[in-house]
């Protein structure tokens, strides 16, 4: 099973020359096959020609200065989009590719081959020994497969190695859970656990508008904006380690502690478009936690079920049924008249979204059962 670690790196002056010339190529390149990508036209160049990582490094010659594999391995990154670009069995379309600029994240991948962990130190092609904060050990059995050296928008270097190795499984507890996530709370869960939402972003606000303010103020082009870039990018940086540590625990808690876990199939990309509400929404970051479930739960022989965003697990009472059409988001207790039920609106989700979200798994696993005994009575019948 492949996992990342990722380490913080501290290359020095000239190691940061080379970084800065490796991430330059990388781009350039990628912007070189975006260009003729998007250069399409049928009646003016209907046989567009992209040119290869060894072509493009043989016209020139400052890009010879850098490793060839980083380029290679931008090069079969190209190929894998144009690959999922014109993917008919793809479910989501994506668009045409963008530019790289120089102010935004850089990166570059190596292969196993090119890079290697000495101590607390590790060695790229072209670039020597780099030192490496290690926090995390890599398991000796494993398989290192690539490197991605990364330099985010604040100035910092990381190095993220995946490696391949057997992930041992958690013990089961024998407990489902369903979980509501929410804008007021973060989640409520089914046993009436309420997690608070931390508002990250929110609390640094005001402190961003005032470094924004400044920076608008000094001359474009002068170090001074330079650096008031850097504190903006490193306040934002901030904030994506908080809510980063934030998601993580969360869902480490929950996939320990749970082997159901029951959630709602959110379109969160819809959801973003509502203006009032999508400042909120992406600083929660619904879509980041649920990945975080679905690939630990993976690693630790834990399952995720997701029930459907149509159904009504807000307006549907926990305890008959019955179904309240006119409840709104205002609406933060859900009572019925029914049964006389009256329960908080967020609780009583959680709940039905665990009891849908049991039977699917019981659904689901019933028609694996019943696929393997028609396969094995197949094999039977062709012997």
């Amino acid at each position: 099973m492949l996992k990342s670690y990722k380490y913080r790196i501290y290359p020095n002056k000239s190691q940061q020359v080379l970084l800065a010339k490796t991430f330059g190529c990388v781009r350039y390149f990628w912007n070189r096959q975006v260009e003729t990508f998007n250069g399409y036209n049928k009646q003016a160049n209907p046989n567009p020609v992209f040119l290869t990582s060894t072509q493009i490094r043989r016209e020139t010659e400052w890009m010879q200065e850098v490793s060839a594999a980083a380029i290679q391995q931008k090069e079969i990154d190209f190929k894998e989009f144009k690959k999922q670009r014109f993917s008919k069995s793809r479910k989501k379309a994506i668009g045409f590719p963008s530019f790289k600029k120089k102010s935004n994240r850089q990166s570059y991948r190596l292969p196993n081959q090119k890079f290697n962990l000495i101590n607390n130190k590790i060695r790229l092609e072209k670039i020597g020994l780099i030192k490496i904060t290690i926090d995390r050990q890599i398991p000796e059995k494993a398989k290192l497969m690539s490197v991605t050296i990364s330099m985010n928008p604040s100035g910092q270097y990381f190095a993220s190695v995946l490696a391949d190795h057997s992930i041992e499984h958690l013990p089961k507890t024998g407990k489902e859970v369903g979980i509501d996530v929410g804008l007021k709370e973060f989640l409520v869960q089914s046993d009436n656990l309420i997690v608070k939402n931390p508002r990250y972003f929110r609390d640094s606000q005001t402190k961003l508008a005032k470094i924004q303010k400044n920076h608008s103020r000094k001359t474009k082009g002068s170090n001074r904006r330079k650096n008031s870039r850097i504190k903006i990018a490193r306040l934002h940086n901030k904030i994506a380690n908080q809510r980063d540590w934030f998601l993580h625990n969360e869902s480490a808690r929950i996939v320990r502690d749970y082997d159901l876990i029951c959630i709602e199939d959110l379109n969160v990309s819809g959801m973003i478009k509502n203006y009032k509400l999508a400042k909120s929404i992406s600083d929660v970051s619904w879509s980041r936690f649920y990945s975080m479930l679905e690939y630990k739960a993976n690693w630790y022989g834990k399952q995720v079920v997701k029930v459907g965003r149509f159904e009504p697990t807000s307006k549907t009472c926990s305890c008959c049924g019955w179904i309240n059409k006119e409840l709104t988001l205002k609406d933060r207790m859900f009572a019925c008249p029914v049964c006389g039920l009256e329960i908080d609106r967020d609780y009583n989700a959680a709940v039905n979204i665990k009891a849908l979200g049991v039977d699917n798994a019981i659904r689901t696993s019933s028609d694996e059962v019943a696929s393997c005994v028609e396969m094995s009575k197949n094999e039977l019948v062709i012997l």
